[in-house]
């Protein structure tokens, strides 16, 4: 599965230094994986939809034919195949919104560029580029974003009867803390929510619910909710799952 991100907001740095502007960048092995189980003697992995784990990322990008410091940064980064912790990956700058290897995770994740194509002929005073990355253990989304955030981001584990719902608070906006629960029923009408199961995330974050008392074979839209200690609530996107 490959996923493309980011456009003309997007950009993609090593630390402080711009390696490309108006970039996209697209990857493989979107998947994250959330926990093992193991009741039954056999590891069994649920994922959750839409995080890198492994696999590569392909960066297409823009640089000032008179400010190609970060183009020489990352040559030698390839030249020497240097484990690089400190990428960026912007969906939007201006957000402050991007994709990095999981510090979190033993050991550190990392990616390496294993392909570096040479800048092309320039165009009105700008280049272009390509390039390859492996990335090995996972890439997560990080934001220091000035407004509160949350992403639909997906479901797992759906039965007949039952459905496990999953989100994610992605920027706090100066919140201290974020109730963090889901919408969902047979219309963006909604009608019933997990709110008594709600999660408090003092920080950006997954979270999740599970449902019970489905219908089998039915549709149902569902969204993530979190919500400030004055009511104020803020929305993910629609999305649907339908019952085995």
């Amino acid at each position: 599965m490959g996923t493309t991100r980011a456009g003309y907001k997007g950009k993609v740095k090593i630390g402080a230094v711009t390696i490309a502007g108006s970039a996209t960048w697209a990857y493989s092995g979107s998947v994250r994986a959330m926990e093992d189980d193991s009741e039954f003697g056999d590891e069994h992995k649920r994922f959750i939809p839409l995080q890198i784990e492994g696999g590569e990322i392909t960066i297409t990008g823009n640089c000032l034919l008179l400010d190609d410091a970060g183009q020489q940064l990352f040559k030698t980064r390839f030249d020497a195949g240097t484990q690089i912790t400190d990428l960026k990956l912007y969906i939007d700058e201006s957000d402050s919104k991007y994709y990095e290897p999981d510090s979190t995770t033993s050991p550190a994740s990392y990616v390496t560029v294993t392909k570096y194509d040479d800048i092309s002929h320039p165009k009105a005073g700008i280049m272009t580029f390509t390039a390859t990355l492996k990335v090995s253990g996972k890439m997560r989304c990080n934001t220091t974003s000035s407004l509160p955030g949350v992403d639909t981001v997906g479901a797992l584990d759906v039965a007949t009867l039952t459905a496990t719902i999953v989100g994610e608070l992605t920027g706090m906006g100066g919140v201290g803390s974020f109730d963090c629960y889901f919408e969902y029923g047979l219309t963006t009408s909604y009608g019933s929510n997990t709110k008594a199961d709600k999660t408090v995330l003092t920080a950006v974050g997954l979270f999740d619910n599970g449902l019970t008392g489905l219908t089998t074979g039915t549709l149902y839209h569902y969204r993530a909710v979190i919500e400030k200690a004055d009511t104020t609530k803020y929305y993910g996107k629609d999305r649907t799952f339908t019952t085995l």
